[in-house]
């Protein structure tokens, strides 16, 4: 029996949200170890992320706790609404030399690095460190390939 295509395996909306979910988690433990070594949280983790949209936003002031649990509600729908999207391209974007997971992990890279800036949403992008943008590519790059790994799992015939 021929293999399927990746064309012929459409996934469902809850199979979508199943694998963005799987990439979230992913990412949280890649999280905790990105943190470890950087000795710090990047200015792009989520809390400050929703500290800095809090302050511009609402004109409210977060404690760290309340920067916390906002960054982890705003992961736990990101990551899942990121997996639905992916569904939806995911056929006519793969077939090229990339894999369809590092493809939405450059996708992810692409849309941060753009909306960070323009919603204000982190510190100007020429203050971060090398490091900090190394880690931030890394960090898509594990997203992307355990969404789409999942994906994959999920929507085989």
């Amino acid at each position: 029996m021929p293999t399927p295509h990746l064309a012929d395996m459409r996934a469902t909306l809850s199979q979508a949200l199943v694998a963005g979910a799987a990439g979230t988690v992913a990412l949280r433990a890649f999280v905790a170890l990105r943190n470890r070594v950087l000795g710090r949280t990047p200015p792009y983790a989520a809390r400050h992320i929703a500290a800095r949209l809090a302050r511009s936003a609402l004109h409210r002031e977060l404690s760290p706790l309340q920067a916390r649990r906002w960054g982890d509600a705003m992961r736990a729908g990101y990551g899942p609404l990121l997996g639905v999207a992916w569904a939806f391209v995911r056929e006519t974007a793969s077939g090229g030399r990339i894999p369809p997971g590092l493809l939405l992990g450059v996708g992810v890279l692409g849309f941060e690095l753009t909306a960070f800036p323009v919603l204000r949403a982190t510190e100007t992008l020429h203050t971060w460190s090398a490091a900090e943008h190394g880690w931030l590519v890394a960090q898509t790059a594990v997203y992307g390939l355990v969404t789409e790994a999942t994906l994959a799992a999920l929507v085989r015939p």
